[in-house]
């Protein structure tokens, strides 16, 4: 029940502070999780390694599918399942050469009605993370839907392991 009203309490403020951009502008990111312990600094990598990982073998046919706003992954499982499924998608990627792909949570963003919403209005948030591996020159942003669910494939740009 704590878990749940913390993350209610995420949408919320991340709603309140979400602002629209010009199109192919980054939108705004309204919360993040970073934790300290013992002067380290808790990363999602580290939280999601251990949720293993997924089968994905077809590739996206578009640039855009996870790298925008406005074509993400569709990972499904509402609050209760779509960080596992987000951690599970993201432990199964690989740079273009089969490199380790590391990743953290931004935050969410991109505001969209969805009829799976556990919200009453409907309303609901992205997830934000953002991914980098050896060459990779800028780290770049994955966008997941954790309401609605949809065929999951590799973005372009990327592999998975076997």
């Amino acid at each position: 029940m704590r878990a749940l009203l913390a993350t209610l309490l995420l949408l919320t403020i991340a709603c309140a502070t979400t602002t629209p951009k010009a199109p192919g502008e980054e939108p705004p990111i309204g919360s993040s999780t970073t934790a300290v312990v013992n002067g380290q600094r808790i990363t999602d990598e580290m939280i999601g390694r251990g949720r293993g990982e997924m089968s994905l073998t077809r590739t996206a046919s578009s640039d855009s599918y996870g790298w925008s706003q406005m074509m993400p992954v569709k990972i499904g499982g509402g609050l209760g399942e779509g960080g596992n499924r987000t951690y599970q998608f993201l432990n199964t990627l690989r740079g273009p050469n089969g490199e380790d792909v590391h990743y953290d949570r931004v935050g969410t963003c991109c505001p969209f009605n969805s009829p799976k919403s556990p919200f009453e209005d409907g309303g609901a948030l992205l997830e934000v993370y953002v991914i980098s591996y050896k060459g990779l020159e800028t780290p770049r942003r994955l966008y997941f839907n954790w309401y609605d669910e949809g065929e999951m494939m590799i973005p372009k740009g990327l592999t998975a392991s076997k």
